[in-house]
């Protein structure tokens, strides 16, 4: 059990580390350009700096939704939508050269919209579970409750984490 003291130590530690809007865009500019630079300088490296990044990305929405359960249906289902998002837009240009040329102009406006869509979307992902089929929707679902914390979030954390120190929040939540 925490003292009142190491409560309060913890709330500031964590509005401390808490980046602004701003920053944060202007991390994932930084990100990015240096991704580039790989690419450039050294092309072997991309697809590990890559991989890198994209599981930095799924580390820090794995913590934003609490670390267990929900938070993994939300991963998941977020990419998904995502994958389903791109996948479309691949088939809807005109060509390769098409599909680059309006990602670049659109990027901004595509991740405003739709990618906000999609995260709200996320945040119901046991609607869809239940929508494929109410009865084993429901088995599904409370199967994933009693087996996740168990078997699954473990191995996750491992790998989520085995570049990185231990998660700073309590993850024995499902």
């Amino acid at each position: 059990m925490q003292t009142a003291e190491e409560k309060k130590a913890a709330k500031a530690r964590k509005k401390r580390d808490k980046v602004s809007f701003a920053q944060g865009l202007r991390n994932r500019f930084r990100e990015m350009l240096g991704l580039g630079t790989t690419l450039v300088n050294e092309p072997r490296a991309f697809p590990g700096e890559t991989g890198r990044l994209l599981k930095r990305s799924l580390r820090k929405l794995w913590h934003a939704r609490g670390g267990g359960l929900y938070a993994c249906g939300y991963v998941i289902t977020f990419i998904w939508l995502e994958i389903k998002t791109i996948g479309g837009e691949i088939l809807a240009s005109d060509s390769a050269l098409g599909f680059v040329t309006e990602q670049f102009f659109e990027v901004f406006f595509r991740l405003l919209s739709q990618s906000f869509v999609n995260s709200i979307l996320a945040f119901i992902w046991p609607a869809f579970v239940l929508q494929r089929s109410p009865v084993w929707g429901i088995f599904i679902l409370v199967a994933l409750y009693f087996v996740f914390p168990r078997f699954i979030k473990p191995t996750l954390t491992k790998w989520l984490f085995d570049d990185n120190a231990p998660p700073a929040m309590d993850t024995d939540q499902s």
